[in-house]
């Protein structure tokens, strides 16, 4: 007979081991960036690069065109952004006086609807304004630093996915020769939905990142706001940094309409298009783009960035959902799993009766990966009991009969 009890040892290697993994990857993070990064990026040159490999024959010239041709485009796209930064930049003394004179005038007029004299209002300006306009500053600069260790790895990153891309065939087998014949099927079909995943997220955020961008520009153009296809596509690009980076993308061309411009008008009409912009985005353009292919509630969304953000930083901010995605995708093929997976999803609101349905058996329960195993024999006594004489001695007379 086969008793299944609940393995305290199981319990503590699991926890043991998830501590040691995540203190590797938050002491190695230099390491394991790079390497991350470099896994994406092959996720989404690999249909490329397949497309190449069936006209060319030849993997590595594939491989090597793929990312020429991503590199020219991405080399094109941020030098014309250098040189207009740099333009900008030279006139920042003079936007950042114009800054301070208009925060003034706002600042007195309100200081006047709450009856506060001109002195008063003056004091808590000066008290008030520095931290004001530095905030989202340093938040800019934070972010770039944190980033450069990222563009710093750039070289890391491209050896990696070139690699990744070049042995794709023989890391998949190697996975599939760790489990048994009668898994191999599903566990190619969990590799192809990973695989998916990654591709459709990460693809899928370009093109909505080109659509914000578009919609951006026009919008800041029409509106008169100079440098437009500078700020509609660099708030776009800041979209990828969930919830903050969209803050700080309408912010940045806001203060500069605000210091650019003779009226309230303008700096107005940029707040309004940013937040129809990512209402839009919100609503219409990301579920139509990305579609379902992440499939992750809010709330996992929101926990997964902050521990992004408490193990790598920013980077570990901007790849939290898709790494979450493809885990999700895992746990959905693992029997005690399967539960945790649609807690992760977004079906969790319209389907959590599934929780006392579908997985309402032992093999679906989180106590089952902590379950050993113990074979139990039932002793069969055939004649009389030893004399006492002969206690401790073998018996002959006594078999084990172990059921199975």
């Amino acid at each position: 007979m086969v008793a299944n009890t609940f393995s305290v040892e199981r319990l503590a290697y699991l926890l043991i081991c998830l501590s040691i993994g995540t203190a590797l990857l938050y002491i190695g993070s230099s390491f394991f960036i790079p390497m991350v990064y470099g896994l994406l990026l092959a996720f989404l040159l690999k249909p490329a690069c397949d497309r190449i490999e069936r006209v060319l024959p030849n993997r590595v010239v594939a491989i090597l065109l793929s990312m020429l041709v991503t590199g020219l485009i991405v080399g094109v796209i941020l030098f014309f952004f250098a040189v207009q930064v740099m333009e900008i930049a030279s006139t920042a003394d003079n936007i950042a006086a114009s800054l301070l004179d208009s925060w003034r005038e706002v600042t007195e007029t309100a200081g006047e609807f709450f009856g506060l004299t001109k002195w008063e209002t003056t004091r808590l300006m000066e008290q008030n304004i520095a931290d004001s306009i530095d905030q989202p500053w340093g938040i800019v600069t934070t972010g770039l630093s944190i980033s450069g260790v990222v563009i710093a790895n750039f070289v890391l990153v491209v050896i990696y996915s070139f690699f990744f891309l070049l042995y794709s065939t023989a890391f998949k087998r190697f996975v599939l020769g760790q489990f048994p014949l009668d898994k191999q099927e599903e566990s190619m079909q969990t590799m192809r939905e990973v695989q998916a995943v990654a591709t459709g997220y990460l693809s899928g955020v370009l093109t909505v990142m080109l659509i914000l961008g578009v919609l951006n520009s026009v919008g800041l153009y029409f509106i008169g706001i100079k440098y437009a296809l500078v700020w509609g596509f660099l708030a776009a690009l800041l979209s990828i940094i969930p919830y903050i980076g969209t803050t700080i993308g309408g912010l940045l061309p806001f203060l500069y309409a605000l210091a650019t411009t003779d009226n309230l008008y303008q700096p107005a009409m940029v707040a309004v298009l940013y937040v129809t912009v990512q209402t839009l985005e919100g609503n219409i353009i990301t579920p139509k783009v990305v579609g379902n292919s992440v499939k992750i509630n809010a709330l996992a969304a929101v926990v997964s960035i902050i521990l992004g953000a408490l193990i790598w930083g920013l980077p570990g901010v901007v790849i939290a959902i898709p790494i979450l995605a493809m885990v999700r995708i895992i746990m959905e093929h693992v029997g005690p799993l399967k539960p945790v997976a649609l807690l992760l999803s977004d079906d969790l609101y319209d389907h959590s009766e599934r929780f006392l349905h579908d997985f309402n058996a032992p093999q679906n329960r989180l106590a089952a990966l902590f379950n050993a195993s113990k074979k139990q024999g039932r002793r069969v006594r055939l004649l009389s009991p030893q004399p006492p004489d002969q206690v401790g001695e073998p018996d002959p007379q006594i078999i084990t009969n172990p059921e199975t």
